[in-house]
């Protein structure tokens, strides 16, 4: 009800700020909250290695090297490739790296871009509801909430990628809020085609009756809020173009590929282990057309879309040591 409140009085304040004055935190929140704490979306572990070939990057004896985890670096990028989202992100490298502040100019241009279409003002309403939510929870337990978003750069790399891409169909495992999901979404309506986002998650939705959620001092890496749902950061006038599957994607996601006949762009975010984030790379990778993308947040964790890309022979480009993609 608190929740519901404060988005009924953000909606009718004027649409979204000056971008001069709009930086990572205004969005992202406590994702760098979250990035101090631990990178990884996986359970925080006493060791370095949380799981088979996964590490935690926020771990004093955090080794780049062991996860391949190096930012602004293009993998493979003597192999001969076609992808025309890699030809036009090919066009701001220098050798086999592209400075981050060449990329930042576009990113701020899709900023000035993402901002016109309709119901972006929404998205980031609600991000400041969100927030105002997560601080009440925060004071009222004295534990730390943290809504396990993504940055603001990432979300407008991903927006990048979806213009560039014109996918007809993205395939996202691991959603929670979904501001990632929004901003795809945001991308396929200024594209103006039919494209349309299928998505997996396991909602993690607070519950104050359960005491499990309300642990003095305890960090609670992702969080949505009680009565929600994942993705309900999206608006819902492009629902229609947006299908959610509650459950587990070792189960969802082989079916889900095996009914879809074509995925143009596959998105990971969800369980940051090695062998699930192979597991989820080889099955989109059945159906992934030609010149597809395979993107994957949270890479500093594992090197698993740098194997990947070197088992299946395509460049793929580390975006801030935050996020990578694969290009087929």
């Amino acid at each position: 009800a608190k929740l519901e409140a404060v988005i009924a009085v953000l909606d009718h304040r004027s649409p979204i700020p000056d971008p001069t004055a709009l930086n990572h935190d205004q969005v992202s929140g406590a994702s760098a909250d979250a990035a101090s704490a631990s990178s990884c979306s996986i359970q925080s572990s006493p060791g370095l290695l949380v799981a088979e070939k996964t590490y935690d990057s926020s771990h004093p004896d955090y080794d780049a090297s062991a996860a391949r985890n190096f930012p602004g670096k293009i993998i493979n990028v003597d192999l001969p490739c076609n992808n025309r989202v890699y030809r036009e992100l090919k066009k701001l490298a220098k050798g086999g790296e592209i400075p981050y502040e060449l990329l930042q100019l576009t990113l701020d241009a899709m900023l000035e871009e993402a901002k016109a279409v309709p119901h972006a003002d929404l998205v980031l309403r609600r991000c400041d509801a969100l927030k105002e939510y997560l601080a009440d929870l925060e004071a009222r337990y004295c534990a730390h909430y943290i809504a396990g978003w993504v940055g603001l750069e990432d979300a407008l790399f991903l927006y990048w990628l979806v213009r560039q891409l014109d996918p007809k169909t993205i395939v996202q495992c691991g959603v929670c809020n979904g501001l990632s999901s929004a901003f795809m979404m945001l991308a396929l309506a200024k594209n103006g085609s039919d494209g349309k986002l299928y998505l997996i998650d396991l909602p993690p939705v607070f519950n104050p009756k359960d005491p499990a959620w309300t642990i003095s001092g305890k960090t609670y890496g992702i969080v949505i809020p009680e009565g929600k749902t994942s993705g309900w950061l999206v608006p819902e006038a492009y629902r229609r173009r947006f299908e959610l599957q509650t459950g587990d994607a070792k189960m969802l996601l082989p079916r889900l590929v095996d009914n879809l006949p074509t995925i143009d762009m596959f998105y990971h975010d969800s369980r940051h282990t090695y062998d699930h984030m192979m597991f989820e790379f080889r099955e989109a990778r059945r159906k992934l057309a030609p010149g597809g993308l395979v993107v994957a947040d949270d890479i500093a964790c594992a090197a698993a879309l740098w194997d990947f890309a070197d088992e299946t022979h395509v460049p793929a480009y580390n975006f801030r040591g935050k996020s990578g993609v694969a290009f087929f």
